[in-house]
């Protein structure tokens, strides 16, 4: 068990297979199988498989950020799991140092502990029950005087607030998740005027919700949203996690 931060955007939690070849090889892939070359999986696991001479590990997530999403703050929980591994008293200190400097400026690992199988089950059952806390910048449409600003921020946190958002599954994963209406909480949401166009907002919801839709509205599938209460498109241009409370 650990937490880790992901500190660059473009790389997935866990291995992504090509979609093309499905983990084969293929021309599309450079013939590696992998639709991204690196994963926040592969750049912790790899010490930990050498260490331990494990066959293979697998990467249990309490949620996981999108691709271009960073990971800041106290980190997220993991979990890994070594598979037929030859050695199973490791130097965890050892190995936090070795992956902290290997891949710095991009992983970062902490608070390392030996774990078991029910952790992991509870890391995945109590996912949507941590409240996460995150930082976006967003851009709109049209521009926006900062009396304007204040006024309808004052508004949306009136109505938004302490009330429950309306989700349905995300035109962007609908091929990969089922399409289900989800209920959401909203625990604070706090921002900064930058310009005319553009927004630092800080929304803290519950896990599971989808910050890039309650900015945008997803055409009506997530309501209310920022664009509709500021009656403007408005886009998130930079997301990060920034705390994951349990």
């Amino acid at each position: 068990y650990g937490r880790y931060n992901k500190l660059i955007r473009g790389i997935p939690q866990t291995h992504w297979l090509c979609g093309k070849c499905q983990g084969k090889g293929c021309k599309e892939c450079d013939f590696t199988g992998k639709r991204y070359q690196t994963s926040v999986e592969g750049l912790i696991s790899e010490q930990f498989i050498k260490a331990s001479h494990a066959a293979d590990s697998k990467f249990h997530g309490a949620g996981r950020e999108d691709i271009d999403v960073r990971m800041l703050g106290n980190g997220r929980p993991f979990v890994l799991e070594l598979i037929k591994p030859k050695v199973r008293n490791l130097n965890l200190e050892e190995i936090k140092k070795i992956v902290n400097t290997t891949h710095e400026g991009k992983v970062k690992i902490q608070n390392l502990r030996y774990s078991d199988k029910n952790e992991v089950i509870s890391l995945k059952e109590n996912a949507e029950d941590t409240i996460k806390v995150y930082e976006a910048l967003v851009e709109s449409e049209r521009e926006i005087q900062n009396e304007e600003f204040k006024d309808t921020l004052q508004r949306l946190q009136e109505e938004m607030v302490d009330q429950r958002l309306q989700q349905r599954t995300p035109q962007r994963v609908s091929h990969r998740r089922a399409d289900k209406y989800r209920s959401k909480k909203i625990y604070a949401i706090e921002a900064i005027y930058l310009d005319t166009n553009h927004f630092k907002f800080t929304f803290e919801t519950q896990g599971g919700t989808y910050i890039k839709e309650l900015i945008t509205g997803d055409e009506g599938r997530t309501s209310p949203s920022i664009s509709e209460l500021f009656e403007t498109s408005m886009k998130c241009v930079e997301l990060d996690v920034i705390e994951i409370k349990h």
